[in-house]
């Protein structure tokens, strides 16, 4: 085919492995709908500019029309001698209409029209991240209703450190996620700019219609300056960046579950449709989905560090190195779009193992911030309750026993305010009943949290 940049070559054939080499058509053939919508646009708007007639509008929509029948249906074949999808649809409808298809990159260059795609996948990806974000807020929303009364130990250090409900733990996964779909939702409206009518640099001197551009694209502003617009992949970044987030909580997500479920800890049961087994060890039952979810996250991270390099040292305004900003956005929307399906369907699975939860919280060193709360409500200072209860958790270590095995004489000699309600509070269903401040593990606030995030989630 004729390269669309041809006229100031005097070969007639571009070589072999320059072509390869240079092509990104294996990657941004993703856009390929984008660009044959946003290309009936500009067809559109040429007409309306008297830049295009009417028959001749009509003939390139058609056309246009026929070729995104068959992107849909992936029938939109043998692109491997193309630069890039750009050329290849050109080249699709020069075939059909030779001398209206002449007219149809007029106004317009692959500058502006690469971005304005990716602009548009991205507005699309955020929108259907943002409800797979949701859908998975949803599954854990109904795991901690479902489980509001189960109470398990909750972990600083990875050591035991004081009861938590199970709920207050999910709940937390909940409000990262919140955050996630919220920075999304700032990524979108950065994405949400029209580039088309800045050419390759300075603009152009055909009278066109930017704005009828980009409503009929679906978006709600236009660039400010063409040189900025042609060369900004802030929004690519920006969206990577956010995904990167919610890689980083998945992953994090991902270890809790996979710690929770092994015998060590005994407190979750993962279904068995996103587990597998070792070939060698028959009584293994493996978490790979989330240890998977857990792997793959950091090629977000090396995706967001690909483009920030990729941006750093690039003079204005374009420069074919931006070719390369696809590869690490479609890769990382692919991952987080599996994984976040599929992480809906992994916790919808999970089952709560109550009894070793509450086995667990018989250690009751877990209660010795209770005790130390309780003299401080006594009268002492936090230091010396803290120092007091810290004596007599070294003293039952090296006895070798509970709290609760040692008399009221006994404790006296460490705090004189310690009494027979002590004993009380060696109890996991007091220690979180206990707890007064908002967002704390307290059973009602938890239900609220429940409440309000259900409320918000529909």
């Amino acid at each position: 085919m004729a390269k669309l940049w041809g006229g100031r070559f005097a070969r007639k054939k571009m070589d072999a492995d320059v072509l390869k080499f240079t092509s990104s058509i294996d990657v941004d053939k993703k856009l390929a709908e984008y660009d044959c919508v946003s290309t009936k646009v500009h067809v559109q708007m040429l007409c309306n500019a008297g830049l295009l007639s009417n028959g001749e509008k009509k003939k390139l929509l058609g056309i246009l029309d026929g070729l995104l029948d068959k992107i849909k249906k992936g029938k939109f074949e043998k692109l491997e001698n193309y630069e890039d999808i750009h050329s290849a649809i050109q080249d699709y409808v020069e075939k059909k209409a030779p001398l209206a298809a002449k007219k149809m990159h007029t106004g317009r260059s692959r500058n502006e029209q690469v971005v304005n795609d990716v602009r548009l996948y991205c507005k699309d990806n955020i929108e259907e991240i943002q409800k797979l974000i949701l859908k998975l807020q949803k599954t854990l929303t109904h795991l901690a209703k479902k489980n509001i009364n189960i109470i398990m130990p909750g972990y600083t250090h990875l050591n035991r450190a004081q009861p938590v409900l199970f709920s207050h733990l999910v709940m937390a996964y909940v409000e990262m996620l919140g955050r996630d779909h919220e920075r999304l939702e700032g990524a979108k409206s950065r994405s949400d700019v029209s580039v088309m009518g800045s050419g390759a640099i300075a603009g152009s001197a055909l009278k066109l219609d930017r704005k009828f551009t980009a409503r009929k694209l679906g978006f709600n502003n236009i660039s400010a300056n063409s040189i900025d617009a042609v060369s900004d992949r802030d929004f690519v970044v920006e969206f990577v960046s956010s995904l990167c987030l919610v890689a980083v909580h998945l992953s994090r997500i991902c270890e809790d579950l996979i710690l929770y479920s092994t015998a060590e800890f005994g407190f979750l049961e993962i279904g068995a449709d996103f587990c597998t087994g070792s070939s060698l060890m028959p009584q293994k039952k493996n978490p790979d989905v989330l240890e998977l979810v857990r792997g793959k996250s950091a090629q977000v991270m090396g995706a967001l560090n690909s483009l920030v390099i990729l941006l750093k040292g690039l003079p204005h305004s374009y420069n074919r190195d931006l070719q390369e900003d696809k590869k690490p956005l479609f890769e990382s929307v692919d991952f987080i779009t599996s994984a976040l399906q599929i992480m809906a369907g992994l916790i919808a699975s999970i089952t709560v193992k109550k009894k070793a939860a509450r086995e667990a919280l018989e250690d009751e060193f877990i209660y010795a911030t209770d005790l130390a709360e309780y003299l401080v409500r006594k009268g002492l200072s936090f230091k010396d309750a803290h120092e007091a209860v810290g004596k007599i958790v070294k003293h039952c270590i090296k006895k070798n026993i509970n709290i609760s095995d040692l008399s009221i004489s006994e404790l006296k000699k460490f705090s004189e305010e310690l009494d027979k309600n002590v004993y009380g509070l060696l109890n996991p269903e007091v220690s979180v009943e206990n707890k007064k401040t908002p967002g704390s593990t307290n059973p009602k606030l938890v239900k609220k949290e429940i409440d309000k995030w259900n409320k918000k989630l529909k």
